[in-house]
């Protein structure tokens, strides 16, 4: 299926197409039989009604429930097919659960649905108008918090829609189409306007007309209007405990009605929005009948999630083969004939694979012989020539260490020693400076240690920092000890070697 989407009236079967964000008008006798086909049935085709149900019945046997008491309730005629819908409805009921059912009369289905048929062989989805309003919720065009009165005025209907938090609630086809408001109007004013005239007049001037007995005509029938609907919605908020209607949404096909809003506020006291919506990025071209752009937006939502719970159509377009009982049918049959023949051939193909991988090693088996016997002479001569340069490289070894060890001797003679000269010379000099006396020289590995005295204990520290300061050597010293027989100060001062 492509990604057109195909909106048809079902009465004028005039059509639109929906594709790469635009919208067209569109030839039914030559449109994509792949595209997506909706339509829409009016609401005045629908019989709704809530009923309940008992809580204890399993929901196996709620269609037949439901229906038994659809035509016992509403008293339907059983000689008559009629095509039944439910969706469930909040209830604080214990014992009851509670529905809103719409009920449509088959025969009406296939007048209404057939001569679209004829053009486009399907029709894959296939509404009642209220419920195409949901779709303005689900697509984020409205937001659901509230109650939502839409009124919308087409020109063989008229219809209300009540939404809950974007749920549906109650609808209601009104008496006043715009060919019946166009037929009272004449004869209010006691002469003919033609319809399209009358309807230039409602979307030009509207209610303010400039031709004062037109507009005298427009408030009084328009009051008479407001009246009805104020009392559908009374009889609605006390049926369905609304408190409060939060919006109302005023439309009709063939566009706004000049200053309508006003009547909204004033018979209803709700402040009135227009009707009026665009999805495409051409909508503002033209005036499209919003049931086209409501069938377009619910085709996307049907398209993402498919749900045939309120799909009308009796035209839908038939599943993939696989999934038909024929496809079933058929894919069993070859499945059947893949599968006999299956193991035979399984053997078959094995067995000529294996040939063919038997001669290919086999080959690779003796050209990878021949070159392992080239390696393995190869090897056994670079054994023996590796031997011999291995009692060389030893020979070399122990002459290269024992000159390393000669080197290392003499330059410890000629290098380190003279650097320890120098250093105690270095140290004799700051010890004389201070006053301070060396008693002995302990020599270690990297450190030298020496033991200093000095009448007075602040020479000492101060040949401790002298040393300090040079920041060549590491100086540490455990503590300044005085002895009192020969009332001298002494101190080991260790001074690590770096470098040596």
């Amino acid at each position: 299926m492509s990604s057109e989407i195909v909106s048809i009236d079902p009465l004028s079967l005039v059509s639109y197409t929906y594709s790469k964000n635009e919208i067209k008008l569109n030839k039914l006798e030559k449109s994509d039989k792949n595209a997506f086909y909706t339509s829409y049935l009016q609401t005045r085709d629908v019989i709704s009604a809530t009923i309940d149900v008992s809580r204890n019945i399993p929901d196996s046997d709620l269609k037949d429930a439901i229906e038994i008491k659809v035509y016992d309730e509403l008293a339907l005629d059983s000689a008559i097919e009629y095509s039944i819908s439910y969706i469930e409805t909040e209830s604080k009921d214990s014992k009851n659960r509670s529905f809103n059912v719409f009920i449509i009369d088959a025969t009406l289905i296939y007048t209404k649905l057939t001569p679209i048929k004829e053009k486009t062989r399907y029709i894959d989805y296939v509404t009642s108008a209220p419920f195409l309003i949901k779709s303005l919720y689900r697509k984020n065009f409205i937001e659901a918090d509230g109650t939502h009165c839409f009124v919308y005025f087409q020109k063989t209907d008229a219809f209300l829609v009540i939404y809950k938090n974007g749920e549906y609630v109650y609808s209601k086809s009104l008496h006043y189409s715009l060919k019946e408001i166009n037929e009272k109007f004449c004869e209010l004013i006691g002469e003919r306007v033609d319809e399209e005239d009358f309807y230039k007049l409602l979307t030009n001037e509207g209610l303010r007309a400039t031709n004062s007995q037109y507009q005298q005509s427009l408030m009084q029938l328009f009051g008479e209007i407001f009246l009805y609907i104020n009392d559908v919605l009374v009889f609605t908020k006390r049926s369905y405990n609304i408190d409060f209607i939060d919006k109302i949404y005023l439309g009709s096909e063939i566009g706004t009605f000049s200053g309508i809003e006003e009547y909204g506020k004033s018979y209803l006291g709700l402040e009135s929005y227009e009707f009026n919506f665009s999805i495409a990025i051409n909508s503002k071209e033209w005036y499209i009948d919003q049931i086209h752009i409501l069938m377009m937006l619910s085709a996307q939502l049907y398209i993402e999630n498919p749900d045939d719970n309120l799909n009308f159509s009796i035209y839908k377009r038939p599943p993939p083969l696989k999934y038909r009982a024929s496809g079933k049918f058929l894919g069993i049959m070859a499945a059947s004939v893949i599968i006999s023949l299956a193991y035979p051939a399984y053997q078959f193909a094995y067995h000529t694979f294996l040939s063919l991988v038997i001669v290919k090693q086999t080959s690779e088996y003796n050209e990878l012989y021949k070159q392992t016997s080239d390696i393995r002479q190869q090897l056994s001569l670079l054994k023996t020539e590796k031997e011999k340069v291995d009692g060389l490289v030893k020979n070399e070894t122990t002459k290269f260490e024992f000159r390393k060890k000669l080197l290392g001797e003499i330059y410890n003679k000629k290098i380190s020693y003279p650097m320890k000269a120098l250093m105690l010379l270095e140290i004799f000099q700051l010890s004389n400076q201070n006053g301070c006396k060396v008693e002995a020289i302990e020599f270690k590995k990297q450190q030298l240690d020496f033991f200093v005295r000095n009448k007075n204990e602040k020479k000492i520290t101060e040949f401790i920092k002298d040393l300090t300061a040079l920041k060549k050597y590491k100086v540490n010293t455990e503590k300044i000890i005085q002895d009192d027989k020969i009332k001298l100060y002494t101190s080991k001062i260790s001074i690590g070697l770096n470098n040596e």
